[in-house]
């Protein structure tokens, strides 16, 4: 075996040890298993599943949470129309009855314009530039093949300003329309808008258990991402040191084995 032929084995056996030397002090710098596919094509094959199935998920929760925004507004709109009807019909009975003063009636009358003008500002409240309670309703994606939207309320709220209208006009002028009949109207209509906010926090409490089950779907993905690409630095750090040992153990090997030149061969 020539001297050639030596140096040629050891520096094959050196560029080795120096790439697993530095593969081990890029994961322990990193704190990844791995930094390219052909490091580990299992583990990246993982990883891109892993990290698809993780950004799917956070899709979903963005939308729950925009969801859950959504209808959190809803339920506050169903509030304010409960009490709109609540203090119409309040006012309402004492300006529908018979012995209350003309002037007093007026008052009343005044009152009940103002809720017709509130339920008003209610159906036309925008949130990102959308009517939240009438219109076309959003729909939200929120979890695979399962969508959720709300529920347009135009109907409800024309009706409940048309009998704060009727109201109105029985108390200026009896004669007009019946003020009871109004109430009676409204009485009703109150029925529907409790309904409505049964219906909406059911939905609330539909995304909100979803979005439990999610979040926890999501910490269980992180924790097998970590699975797959963290390193465990304590065994990466024993592994760098054996390795720096070898690969210094290994120069100090080739120095003794290639340092007799011809003259050594001569004496």
């Amino acid at each position: 075996m020539t001297n050639l032929t030596m140096e040629r084995n050891f520096l094959y056996n050196i560029a080795g040890n120096e790439d697993r030397l530095q593969r081990l002090q890029d994961m322990a710098s990193s704190g990844k298993v791995f930094q390219r596919p052909q490091d580990d094509p299992v583990g990246v094959e993982r990883s891109v599943g892993l990290r698809n199935h993780l950004s799917k998920n956070r899709l979903y929760l963005r939308n729950l949470d925009r969801a859950k925004a959504w209808m959190d507004y809803t339920e506050q709109a169903l509030s304010e129309i409960s009490a709109v009807i609540s203090r119409a019909q309040e006012i309402g009975l004492f300006g529908a009855n018979g012995t209350t003063p003309v002037d007093a009636r007026n008052a009343i009358a005044c009152e009940v314009h103002q809720l017709w003008e509130e339920v008003g500002t209610v159906a036309n409240r925008t949130v990102e530039g959308r009517l939240i309670v009438t219109g076309t309703m959003p729909t939200w994606r929120i979890s695979p093949g399962l969508d959720i939207t709300s529920d347009d309320l135009t109907t409800m709220l024309n009706d409940v300003r048309i009998y704060l209208a009727d109201l109105e006009t029985g108390l200026r002028n009896p004669a007009a329309a019946n003020p009871v009949t109004a109430l009676q109207n409204l009485s009703l209509t109150a029925d529907v808008v409790l309904a409505q906010r049964a219906t909406n926090g059911a939905r609330v409490n539909r995304v909100e258990t979803l979005e439990t089950k999610m979040t926890a779907l999501d910490i269980e993905f992180q924790r097998q991402l970590s699975n797959v690409e963290d390193v465990d630095i304590t065994q990466v750090i024993v592994r760098l040191r054996g390795a720096e040992a070898a690969y210094q153990a290994a120069l100090g090997a080739g120095a003794r084995l290639i340092q007799p030149s011809l003259l050594d061969y001569l004496k």
